[in-house]
């Protein structure tokens, strides 16, 4: 839904039943398939899914498994002379019901092994991303998690918490008798 109209909507006073998502509400997200600086170009596409519940309060607003979409930002492969491969991917958005909620401030960058420099670089890897680093290419598995944030405010319909189910508890009717005398 284009923010136009998610800005009318948001004004309806009609829409009691939705709840204002501030703009930068983190969403964690999944990766659905393994992304590699060897085999993706930028503009790839790839499925994403929110890994966790969003709750404003005690409300969720976006129910994990929320299905979305990703895209390549960067990909280059690991070139001759050592020079290492680099993978920068983005969340794009995510779906709750019809609309559409854009995401931002999710970039997995990510740069491989340089082995230019043999003895000065062994191992050169941007932040906490050295696990994905494999020969100089970057590899990002599926189901990876990252963090990304809503971009605008969104007014979302409320999703109530799944019941928590209340254990069965059986009684036996003969037990209640059995301290009576005869």
């Amino acid at each position: 839904m284009p923010a136009a109209a998610l800005a009318q909507q948001a004004a309806d006073p009609q829409s009691s039943s939705l709840v204002s998502v501030p703009a930068l509400t983190p969403v964690l997200v999944r990766i659905g398939e393994t992304i590699s600086s060897n085999k993706n170009k930028p503009g790839d596409r790839f499925p994403i899914a929110v890994a966790e519940d969003v709750r404003v309060g005690d409300v969720i607003v976006i129910p994990a498994g929320s299905a979305g979409e990703g895209e390549v930002i960067h990909a280059a492969k690991p070139k001759a002379g050592g020079a290492a491969g680099e993978l920068i991917l983005a969340a794009r958005f995510v779906h709750v019901g019809d609309l559409v909620v854009r995401l931002r401030s999710f970039a997995l960058g990510v740069a491989g092994a340089d082995h230019s420099e043999g003895a000065l670089a062994t191992s050169f890897v941007a932040g906490p991303f050295a696990m994905f680093v494999h020969g100089g290419a970057v590899t990002v598995p599926r189901d990876t998690l990252g963090l990304a944030k809503t971009a605008l405010e969104f007014r979302l319909p409320a999703v109530a918490p799944a019941p928590v189910p209340v254990p069965n508890v059986e009684t036996n009717e003969g037990e209640k008798n059995e301290s009576k005398a005869d």
